[in-house]
């Protein structure tokens, strides 16, 4: 079976914490061969339609956000509307599902970066986060992985990239889709696994620096 790689997990320049372009991501995301990615910035959709303006041949594009709930971030993908953030994780879940979308635990055991935590097993969460790329000590998503295998949760790997070199660092692979609800739909189907690999210690650092006001150098995405 054709499988594809998707990237469910992107943040730009339309993020609070990223200053990464659209245009960047979707060429490094065609380039490393992504079959589909989605934009989601923090409690924030301007950029999950904008980046629909551009050329992003071969790539489907997912319309996303990540919602601050009061006790945890929660990914919102295929919705048709913005999600107010700071409601109740359950009132949360009812508005991504009322917006046609499904909701995924982010990183949930990484409480440093406000997952959900044990919480997690109780709420109708249509995904979890197996594999976050952003992790320290790896804990957080062995603890994601025990719990998409008990419960029978649908594995995702995503790459909750803030700069272009961690796109695709982890990623979820899924049968060959051609179009976001056939997309959504595998996922919802629990046809997903999880792969990749910690975005390499030395460029979070290089992010935690510029976030304090450091100038560091950001890479230039060339066409080859």
């Amino acid at each position: 079976m054709i499988k594809m790689k998707i990237d469910t997990h992107i943040h730009s320049q339309y993020s609070k914490d990223s200053i990464t372009p659209l245009e960047d991501i979707v060429k490094y995301s065609q380039k490393i061969g992504l079959g589909a990615i989605a934009i989601t910035d923090h409690d924030e959709i301007e950029g999950t339609w904008a980046v629909r303006k551009l050329e992003h041949e071969g790539l489907l594009l997912i319309p996303g956000e990540e919602v601050s709930s009061t006790k945890g971030h929660i990914v919102a993908l295929g919705i048709t509307d913005y999600i107010k953030p700071l409601q109740t994780p359950e009132e949360t879940i009812d508005a991504i599902h009322d917006n046609a979308g499904i909701a995924i635990a982010a990183h949930p055991y990484s409480y440093y970066r406000s997952g959900l935590g044990s919480i997690t097993r109780d709420l109708d969460i249509d995904a979890i986060e197996t594999k976050n790329s952003r992790f320290i000590f790896g804990v957080s998503n062995y603890l994601s992985n025990n719990l998409s295998i008990e419960k029978d949760i649908p594995p995702i790997g995503a790459s909750d990239a803030h700069f272009i070199e961690g796109i695709g660092s982890c990623y979820t692979e899924i049968p060959d889709a051609s179009d976001v609800d056939q997309i959504l739909k595998y996922i919802k189907k629990n046809k997903t696994s999880a792969h990749g690999k910690r975005t390499p210690m030395k460029l979070i650092i290089r992010e935690v620096l510029r976030k304090k006001g450091l100038k560091t150098k950001p890479k230039v995405i060339e066409d080859e």
